[in-house]
């Protein structure tokens, strides 16, 4: 008969025992301090992006200081709904897409009203005479306006990031005018230059209220990222309720490093978005707001559960290993050590006893399952005299044990052939790994780890989990 025996538990009745995981996987939000500094620096990013805006229209304005008087006025009542626009983006940087589109629509209207008045005043003139003096000079006229808004765009304006293209064909449609012009066409050439201006100073409105919009979602952007980061660094390390003063549990040591992947990640994309030359355009900048930084606070929900889950766990194996110890005490043993696989309390937990009358041991190991947050239990004999009746009662006796703790234990059930005799020599088991994961803090951040010294502790009162299978 072999001897590792293994013993079934149903998934089942772990569910009863989540009370303490879920409680300490409820992630922290309410954060004060931090969130007042994210605010701090999301104020100040704002502020920055506003004096930079007047500062790029100031030069727009300076280099729109020749224009005609009737340009001029014209620009003045843009410039000074772009202003507005800047200033209500600095106060709340929330429904920029909103306010972008109701600038537009003003704009487009106040753009409309002066083509149709423009288009009046060509009649007029045409009717005159298309080459009439008068033409000649209105056309004249424009076509200066139209060459200082394209030399503004051109030296003041973003306008290859935010309008890609439109300058340059608008200045093939100068040369065109500068043409018919110099043909002697002036009075013909009078609609053509009324609508190359206003298209010019479209772009200008255009730009300006892009590169606006851009620097407000790239504000909300930062403010929502570094919510996240906040959030992670609140989150690293839990309190843990019922446990010694100071006992943390570490989520990133629990998740194998999961917690430190998404601090990199996050704080990659703080990076991205803090340079100047962030390369990301408006609509990756609304994804990061509505649908990225969400998605990491949901891999933090998951991450800190997990971690719980899985502390949670570890505990109950010591709490099994406990119950296991007492049972095969009844039945001559004296426990001898307690071990973690590689010292790490994520990995298998292992007690040991000897018989007191022949000197035979048992090895108990609760191995976490597949996912570590639920375990197996194997009963490993090591005799040199097998007596496969009394393993039988002994494993039964397990089975019984645990079932009046609650756990639907089934029969215990043989594994073919005898357990690794490795498994005996805790000092070798205990050993760690060749290049171990530095963990800070780690006496701290590790509820269990005196087990692996001491006899097993149940604590099944204060800790209960879910499982699968024991061994």
């Amino acid at each position: 008969m072999s001897g590792a025996k293994v013993i079934s538990v149903d998934a089942a009745a772990w569910r009863d025992a989540q009370a303490s995981a879920r409680d300490l996987a409820k992630v922290r939000r309410d954060m004060p301090r931090l969130l007042r500094q994210v605010e701090r620096a999301a104020r100040g990013d704002v502020e920055r992006a506003r004096r930079e805006a007047a500062a790029r229209q100031d030069g727009t304005d300076r280099a729109l200081a020749g224009l005609s008087e009737q340009a001029r006025r014209l620009e003045d009542e843009t410039g000074r709904r772009l202003r507005e626009h800047g200033e209500r983006l600095a106060e709340g940087r929330r429904e920029v897409a909103e306010q972008g589109e109701r600038l537009a629509a003003e704009i487009a209207r106040e753009r409309a009203e002066r083509r149709a008045g423009l288009a009046a005043v060509d009649a007029r003139v045409g009717a005159l005479r298309g080459e009439s003096d008068a033409a000649a000079a209105a056309a004249r006229r424009l076509f200066g306006d139209a060459r200082t808004m394209h030399d503004a765009i051109r030296d003041t304006l973003p306008h290859d990031r935010f309008a890609p293209g439109r300058l340059e064909r608008l200045a093939a449609r100068l040369d065109v005018a500068r043409g018919n012009l110099e043909a002697h066409a002036a009075g013909y050439s009078l609609s053509q230059v009324q609508d190359l201006y206003l298209d010019l100073s479209e772009l200008r409105a255009d730009v300006e209220r892009l590169a606006l919009e851009w620097e407000a979602l790239r504000a909300e952007a930062l403010a929502a990222l570094r919510t996240v980061a906040a959030t992670i660094e609140d989150n690293a390390e839990r309190p843990i309720a019922e446990a010694d003063p100071g006992t943390v549990l570490d989520v990133d040591h629990w998740t194998d490093g999961g917690l430190a992947a998404l601090r990199d990640a996050v704080a990659r994309q703080v990076d991205l978005v803090a340079d100047p030359d962030c390369p990301l355009d408006a609509a990756e900048l609304r994804a990061l707001i509505t649908e990225t930084a969400p998605e990491h606070e949901g891999r933090l929900d998951a991450l800190v559960e997990r971690a719980a889950e899985r502390i949670v766990a570890s505990q109950l194996r010591v709490n099994v290993a406990e119950q296991v110890v007492a049972v095969l005490e009844g039945q001559g043993f004296a426990w001898s050590g307690n071990t973690y696989a590689a010292g790490d309390e994520r990995r298998a937990f292992f007690s040991r006893l000897r018989h007191r009358a022949d000197g035979g041991e048992v090895v108990v190991e609760v191995a976490p399952d597949g996912d570590g947050s639920g375990f197996t239990l194997r009963i490993l004999s090591y005799e040199d005299d097998p007596d496969d009746a009394a393993r039988r009662e002994r494993s039964a006796a397990v089975s019984r044990a645990l079932r009046a703790e609650g756990l639907d234990a089934g029969d215990p059930a043989e594994e073919g052939g005898e357990p690794d005799p490795a498994l005996r020599d805790f000092d070798r088991l205990a050993r760690p790994a060749a290049a171990p994961r530095p963990v800070a803090s780690a006496a701290a951040s590790r509820p269990v780890a005196s087990a692996a010294a001491s006899r097993p502790v149940a604590r099944q009162d204060e800790v209960r989990g879910r499982g699968a299978h024991e061994r």
